[in-house]
């Protein structure tokens, strides 16, 4: 007894069947006859004849034929990896390691440098960027927005880590051992978004969160004091820096103004001559009086008299992040969302370097003037002064791109669209083989969710967090352009088209409610009596005066296009709904913490269905996805440990479908409107894809 079909076909006789001809055919009869005789499904088959030859002579030139299962039903066990990953998920990437945190570059001379990425976690030089390694050891969370060196030298850094993860907690982590480990310092602020290291005093340390809160140490991380309060979360103190020639002279900036002290953080005092979001502030060394500040939306501006009044610089066409003043070549250089800018007239006009179209977050330049900067896809190096660029890193871009939410274009299943944490928006025309990066005119850090125009898909709109809003595109997302409302740094969630009339459309925030547009996005207006967090939108493609609400509140549901709303569901914070197409009352809602919901009478009452689903954290842009040729097969996917459920009885039930799902964190969960099982997942370890429903 032994196999047989590994000899009669070959390496690839574990493919899922054979197409074969004339004796061939035979063959397979026999194979098939045998088998079923023997009441055989797995193992081995006993050695056979045809024709009074061997099988595995006999059966010369047969192929594989993935329309039958007869070898995976003879020899399942044995599948290669590729089989088992095409019955199930398989990973689309993309890789990408986009650098937030500054480039943190030991002064002394050492060649040692630190760089931090969204999901690569901490990578080190020793020989000025040479050669890199990751120091991770230690570090739960692999989401780095901000690093810095302690004055004690390069041997104690800190790192500022966030995670949407619960098992990998976000805060400050502190090595003193060059990255070799690291420890979580429980007590600092929960998601740091800047870290400032005072350049003369080891052990002070200043930490802006992402509530807009400041803490200080003066232990080196083993006690904290807050030193200004929380304002609102999601408009975070973006940077601080400390006067190297007076300790106690700094300034810190942030989405909802920038402020300074004289009093080493004690006391603060608005900035008040600024535009509302700054993304970052530098001190030239040479003057420590003059300032820069980078202003997202307005560019460059500069202060002569220690922030008390501010001007602005020449006109950049680009968001910009950064800012960095060169102390040897009396240089500016401005990280935008078109690559990195030099000025070397103080800023009057800005030119071009060869580091573009790329967004570029942060720059910073070593003692011996070499160029560095992190950008959305990896970190990039010049060694003149802008005029070219390599990727000192390469391998840095095998970090998978943390994928938050995924969306199908309605017109052309093929394309595709996906929103990173901490990275860009990505796009893929070719159902995820390949994939670029389209964030030109993006001036957010972190986008949420997009919503393709179902009669034009060139018509696309983006939701953002951190100083971003709300973007639209109207040549299929090569440009964008931001709509400003209730505030120039509200937080979308999720912008929505209404099915019926494309010019409305509705836009959920955080802290501000619900907006909606008639005019396809140009103008908006307040949407009144709704919870100021808004993380769901359906409206109802049967009568669009019917629209649903996902709130941190719960479902509330309105009859007349958004002038009233009721209640319906009120168990906790909601992230989506689901309405059954048809003539079906159907409706499915996923709540936070709490799992899959349904009503059967158009959204009015509802029941609990988490029969099968093991977690229930919902993913937050996962909802509950209907096969498109059966109303009673549902998906939906789950961000603590569940990965995707499937139902084959209206939600009555479900079972996992995580078949080669190596990340079971599922952010977002999306469905080609035009084949009912295949769909795609994203999540921390990038995109992921099955034609199987996951099975």
């Amino acid at each position: 007894m032994r196999t047989v079909l590994c000899r009669a076909l070959g390496a690839s006789w574990g493919r899922v069947g054979f197409r074969c001809t004339g004796v061939a055919a035979a063959c397979l009869l026999a194979v098939i006859a045998t088998a079923a005789t023997a009441g055989l499904l797995l193992g081995t088959v006993p050695e056979m004849t045809l024709a009074g030859k061997p099988i595995a002579e006999a059966c010369r030139g047969c192929a594989p034929s993935p329309k039958d299962i007869i070898a995976a039903r003879l020899g399942g066990s044995s599948l290669p990896t590729r089989t088992v990953r095409d019955a199930g998920w398989r990973n689309l990437g993309p890789d990408l390691g986009a650098v937030w945190a500054p480039i943190t570059i030991d002064p002394g001379g050492s060649g040692i440098i630190y760089t931090g990425s969204i999901g690569g976690g901490v990578r080190k030089s020793t020989d000025n960027g040479v050669t890199w390694s990751a120091v991770n050891d230690g570090l739960a969370a692999r989401a780095i927005y901000s690093l810095a060196m302690d004055a004690a030298g390069p041997e104690v850094v800190y790192a500022g880590t966030f995670s949407l993860i619960e098992a990998e907690p976000s805060g400050v982590y502190k090595s003193s051992d060059g990255g070799a480990s690291w420890t979580f310092l429980a007590e600092g602020p929960g998601i740091p978004f800047c870290i400032t290291a005072d350049p003369r005093t080891s052990g002070r340390i200043f930490v802006g969160g992402l509530g807009g809160e400041i803490l200080r140490t003066l232990d080196g991380g083993d006690t904290w004091k807050e030193v200004r309060e929380p304002e609102v979360f999601g408009r975070p103190v973006t940077s601080i820096v400390i006067d190297p020639n007076n300790p106690s002279r700094i300034y810190a900036s942030g989405t909802t103004g920038s402020i300074r002290s004289t009093n080493g953080g004690w006391h603060w005092t608005a900035m008040s001559d600024l535009p509302q979001v700054v993304w970052a502030l530098a001190i030239d060394p040479a003057n420590t009086h003059v300032l820069y500040a980078a202003t997202n939306d307005n560019g460059i501006w500069r202060s002569s008299n220690s922030g008390a009044t501010w001007r602005p610089l020449g006109t950049i066409a680009h968001a910009t992040f950064g800012i960095m003043v060169d102390p040897t070549a009396h240089t500016l250089y401005a990280s935008t969302s078109g690559g990195v800018l030099q000025s070397s007239d103080g800023g009057a006009s800005w030119q071009q370097t060869s580091l573009s179209p790329q967004t570029v977050y942060t720059t910073s330049i070593g003692p011996g003037g070499d160029l560095y900067a992190g950008t959305s896809t990896g970190i990039a190096l010049s060694l003149n002064l802008g005029n070219t660029w390599t990727d000192p890193d390469p391998t840095l871009g095998d970090s998978k791109a943390f994928g938050y939410a995924i969306t199908v274009d309605p017109n052309a299943g093929k394309n595709l669209w996906v929103t990173t944490l901490g990275s860009t928006i990505l796009t893929s025309q070719n159902r995820g083989t390949t994939w670029g990066a389209f964030d030109e005119g993006y001036s957010g850090h972190e986008p949420r969710k997009i919503n393709i125009d179902p009669t034009n898909s060139n018509r696309i709109y983006l939701g953002s967090f951190i100083g971003g809003g709300l973007f639209k595109s109207v040549d299929g997302g090569a440009t964008w352009e931001r709509r400003v409302f209730g505030g120039a740094d509200v937080y979308v969630w999720v912008p929505v088209i209404d099915p019926v009339s494309p010019n409305i459309v509705y836009a959920g925030t955080n802290g501000h409610g619900l907006f909606k547009s008639t005019n396809y996005g140009d103008t908006w207006a307040d949407v009144e009596n709704v919870p100021p967090v808004v993380q769901g939108i359906t409206v109802d493609p049967r009568d669009h005066d019917v629209v649903f609400i996902a709130t941190n509140e719960g479902i509330l549901r309105s009859s007349d296009e958004g002038a009233t709303w009721t209640s319906v569901l009120d168990l906790g914070p909601g992230w989506s709904i689901t309405i059954v197409g048809g003539n079906s009352p159907v409706v499915y809602a996923t709540l936070k913490r709490l799992g899959v919901f349904r009503s059967s009478d158009g959204g009015f009452t509802w029941e609990e269905i988490n029969n099968g689903v093991t977690n229930t954290t919902m993913g937050r842009a996962a909802p509950v996805i209907i096969a498109s040729n059966d109303a009673k097969v549902l998906y939906v996917g789950s961000e603590g440990g569940g990965g995707v459920f499937k139902s084959i009885d209206a939600g009555d039930s479900w079972f996992s479908v995580n078949l080669g799902l190596d990340d079971t964190s599922v952010f977002g969960l999306a469905r080609d409107p035009k084949v009912a099982d295949r769909l795609y997942a994203s999540g921390p370890h990038g995109i992921w894809t099955t034609t199987t429903g996951g099975q």
